[in-house]
This record gives C-alpha cells, sequence and structure tokens, in this order.
C-alpha cells in the first residue's frame, strides 16, 4: 500500500494546528480564570453602578498604608450563586474592595470545613464569631471589627408573609466604615446623650458617625456619668430642658479643666419646650435658639410646592466644606421646620462664632404671635425678608504653652436636616456637609458619606427561560454550527 506522504504531511500539520489552538485556548482559560481572582474581569452595567464601589470609597482605600484581611466566614458561593440579588451585590462589592487596594485581602471560610480558621481573630474580639460574619482586621494593629451579613443589609416585615425582606444595601456604607475605623490611628469616640425627645432621626446620626470610624456609645445623662476621654457629645433634640447640674456636666465636659480639645452636636426642634438652662449654655457660645419657624418666600428654593418650611438652600464655601466633592458643592441642603439661629456676637475674649449654613435673602421667620395674628384677623401679616442661619459653629479656646486648644460647638437649626431621606440621596448635600463639618471639627482627615443601594428598580436579571435559551445556544448551537461548517469544509476537500 503506498502512502500518500502529501495527504500525512496535510493531515499531521492540520492536526498539530488543532492541538495548538486548543492548548492555547485552555491556557488562556486558566490564565483569565487566575487574573479575575485578582482583577476586577467584570463590567457594572446598571445605570446607578449598583454593582460598583463609589469613588470615595476607592479614593480612601488606595491611600491605605497598612495591610487589611476581610475575612467572611460563609463559603464563596453561597454569595456568587445566590438566587438573591442583594447576596449577589454584596459578593461583587465585597471582591472590588480587594480589585482596588493592595492592601486589601478577601477570603471566603466556610467554618464546617474549616472550623479552627477564626481562632486567631478571638483574642482581638469579646464578641462572638460565627457562620455568616464578617470580619475586618488590620494586620498592623490588630484593631478587628465584626459584622454580621446581615448587617449590610436594611430589611422591613412583609406583613403578608411576617418575614423579613431585604429593601436596599449599604454593604458599601458598612464596609468603609469598618475599613476606616481599623485603619484609624486616632479613632474618636462620640456620647449620645438618651434623652427625652421626639426627634426620628438619633438612629441615623449614629449611624453616619459611626460610618466614618466613630465609636458611638449611649448614655443616660441622668444615670451615667459621660466619659472624661470621650471626644464628642452628641445632644438631639431635647423634648424637655436639662437640669442645672446637667447643663454643668456638660459645660465641664467641653471646658475640660481648661484643655478644651472636645466636641458637641446640637440640633433643636420646632417642637421643643422652653428651655431656659440649655439656652443660657448656648449663650455663652454666642449662639442663641430663636422662636418661631424659618420659611423661604422664593418657590424656587422650596423642597415642597405646598410648604413655605420645607426649604432648599445652597452651600457658600468654607473651611468646613472641605470633605464634599467638588462636583457636588453645589446641590442643595434640604431644611425642614427650622428654628431660626442668631449668632450673639463673631468674637469675645476666647470664643469664635461662625455662621456656616443660611437660606437665601428671601427667607423670614413665622413667629407665634405672627401665626396666631394671621388665624385671629385673616389678614395676612408683614414679614421681613432676610437671610436666616441655621447651622452655626462656635469655638472656645484657650493657650498652654503658646499653643491654642479649642473645644467646638456644632448647632444646627432642625433635626430633620440629618433625617435619612436627606442624608441617603445624592441629590442633596444634607450627609456630606455634616460629614465634612463634623470630621473638620474632631481633627479627622477623611470622612465619607455613602448611600444605600435599592437593587429592585435598574438591576437586569435573567429569566429561567432566558438562561434555558443562552445555555441552548453556547452548549449546542453553536457547537453544531462549528461542527457542520468543519464538515463541510473537510467534506468540499476530500472531493477535490
Amino acid at each position: 500500500m503506498k502512502i500518500n506522504t502529501k495527504k500525512l504531511k496535510y493531515g499531521a500539520a492540520a492536526t498539530a494546528i488543532t492541538v495548538i489552538v486548543i492548548a492555547m485556548i485552555v491556557l488562556l482559560n486558566v490564565i483569565i480564570s487566575a487574573l479575575s481572582d485578582r482583577y476586577n474581569m467584570s463590567f457594572d452595567l446598571t445605570p446607578e453602578g449598583n454593582f460598583e464601589i463609589s469613588d470615595k470609597t476607592k479614593d480612601y482605600i488606595s491611600s491605605l498604608n497598612e495591610d487589611v484581611e476581610i475575612c467572611t466566614t460563609v463559603d464563596e458561593l453561597v454569595f456568587k450563586t445566590s438566587d438573591n440579588i442583594y447576596y449577589r451585590q454584596a459578593y461583587e462589592v465585597l471582591k472590588k474592595y480587594e480589585y482596588n487596594s493592595d492592601r486589601i485581602n478577601v477570603n471566603f471560610v466556610d467554618m464546617t470545613t474549616d472550623p479552627t480558621y477564626v481562632e486567631k481573630y478571638k483574642q482581638y474580639y469579646d464578641g462572638s464569631i460565627s457562620d455568616y460574619s464578617i470580619i475586618v482586621f488590620n494586620n498592623n494593629s490588630n484593631r478587628i471589627r465584626v459584622l454580621s451579613v446581615n448587617d449590610l443589609f436594611n430589611t422591613q416585615i412583609d406583613y403578608y408573609t411576617m418575614s423579613q425582606q431585604i429593601v436596599s444595601s449599604k454593604a458599601e456604607q458598612e464596609l468603609t466604615s469598618a475599613l476606616m475605623y481599623v485603619t484609624d490611628p486616632d479613632p474618636k469616640e462620640a456620647v449620645y446623650l438618651d434623652v427625652v425627645t421626639q426627634s426620628m432621626n438619633g438612629e441615623n446620626i449614629i449611624s453616619m458617625l459611626e460610618s466614618n470610624g466613630y465609636d458611638v456609645i449611649t448614655i443616660d445623662p441622668n444615670t451615667e456619668e459621660i466619659p472624661e476621654d470621650a471626644d464628642m457629645l452628641v445632644v438631639n433634640a431635647p423634648l424637655n430642658d436639662f437640669s442645672e447640674e446637667l447643663v454643668d456636666r456638660i459645660y465641664d465636659f467641653m471646658e475640660n479643666d481648661g484643655q478644651y480639645g472636645k466636641n458637641m452636636i446640637y440640633t433643636a426642634s420646632y417642637g421643643q419646650h422652653d428651655t431656659p438652662n440649655i439656652d443660657a449654655f448656648l449663650a455663652e457660645w454666642g449662639l442663641k435658639v430663636g422662636k418661631g419657624v424659618v420659611g423661604e418666600n422664593d418657590p424656587n428654593n422650596l423642597a415642597m410646592e405646598t410648604s413655605a418650611y420645607a426649604i432648599l438652600t445652597y452651600l457658600q464655601q468654607n473651611d468646613y466644606t472641605g470633605g464634599i466633592a467638588s462636583e457636588v458643592i453645589s446641590n442643595p441642603i434640604a431644611v425642614f421646620n427650622a428654628r431660626p439661629l442668631e449668632i450673639m456676637y463673631e468674637y469675645a475674649v476666647n470664643v469664635e462664632t461662625e455662621e456656616l449654613l443660611s437660606t437665601s435673602e428671601t427667607g423670614f421667620i413665622m413667629t407665634d404671635e405672627l401665626m396666631q395674628e394671621y388665624q385671629e384677623t385673616g389678614v395676612e401679616p408683614y414679614i421681613e425678608e432676610k437671610s436666616v442661619p441655621l447651622i452655626a459653629i462656635a469655638d472656645k479656646y484657650s493657650f498652654i504653652d503658646n499653643v491654642k486648644h479649642t473645644s467646638n460647638l456644632l448647632l444646627i437649626s432642625c433635626d430633620d436636616i440629618l433625617n435619612e431621606g436627606f442624608t441617603s440621596l445624592t441629590y442633596y448635600n444634607n450627609g456630606d456637609y455634616f460629614v465634612s463639618i463634623v470630621n473638620k471639627m474632631s481633627g479627622k482627615e477623611n470622612g465619607i458619606n455613602i448611600v444605600e443601594k435599592d437593587l429592585t428598580g435598574d438591576t437586569y436579571e435573567t429569566t429561567v427561560t432566558q438562561v434555558t435559551v443562552l445555555r441552548t445556544i453556547f452548549m449546542f448551537v453553536l457547537p453544531l454550527i462549528v461542527a457542520a461548517i468543519g464538515f463541510t469544509v473537510w467534506f468540499r476537500r476530500r472531493h477535490k
């Protein structure tokens, strides 16, 4: 039998090329798989970037100079392949931290197969570490924060099924907060006074502080002492006046035996009763909360067309706006039912005051007397239009060995400036400005206000039918087309 050397040569060449191509494809897949574990090989096509982390977080983690480990005590596939879109979003967000910083290592540990892995963390943490925990650990300082997976989501009760349903994601908010906490070389402690209040915004104030690396503790000032080593005091819209004894304790905290170096946040409220003792304390700082409610006559400066007391106002750049990105500095701040503030003087002995936010020149103050007059006569009273202060700050200081030591008092005209409905929306500057002011007061360089993400609207999810169609196309149709083309080419060559 005569061997056709020409066919053998071409056949061997074709076989070799086929083997090489297959080997290259396999190698390419291995390389891409390895790279995807370390680098971001996916694209977020949602309009709001729901599966990405914000530029604020990227900027923060890119500047880290310490190694941080994020350990999730749940099998990676539980996140990655979950039917719940919020779990998949949390997984993508977790991976983005590692993709965007060489200092962050994210790993997933199945405690069923490796129950001893977390033992190394327990010497630094007194609480419980179990399944579905997220451990954020600074390998340099040994600082640690432990979250539950449930901390990454906001939930509410579905009253039809009486079960908790996830309504939005706060994965980035919680993880960045934990990172800031474990990497902060000088963590600050804030004390929230648990007093009688009509405010619904206390939890949001605490959340914003904790999200920016503050340790927040809550105390009952009637039964507990204010910790002397705390850095900040938060007094949120007390309904009733404080006793003289409590005011003296707050005064002593802020004066700090002449060392100063303390901070205080005080929010007023339109629904407050008379507070002469608190007012006397504020007066020592050159500040006053007036009577009545602040309104706005210009309809272009209203957050609600139906209410003159739902105001939109805008920032003037100052020393306290440095934490706000330049591209959003022009966004409005929403103010609702604010009390008018008064700056009694700009300078006094060891005291300086500054207005940080006000209405436009078409603002006004509706006092109870004017409102009563209008109700009794039906005649709209004349009200002077003017710019009304809404946020102010006062500094008290002393010089010790020619070094200035300062305590700061931030006065906010209404607690609703810090309503979650305003602080959680990127359209408003409420959250960013609050964080920027507080961090400037306390000497923290980094501050981030991260909004929560609702994934129910813009996220694209494939249906079961679409998955079946795509699987059929890629697993059967395309291979059959390739095989048919190959057979046609072979058949034509065979019969030449």
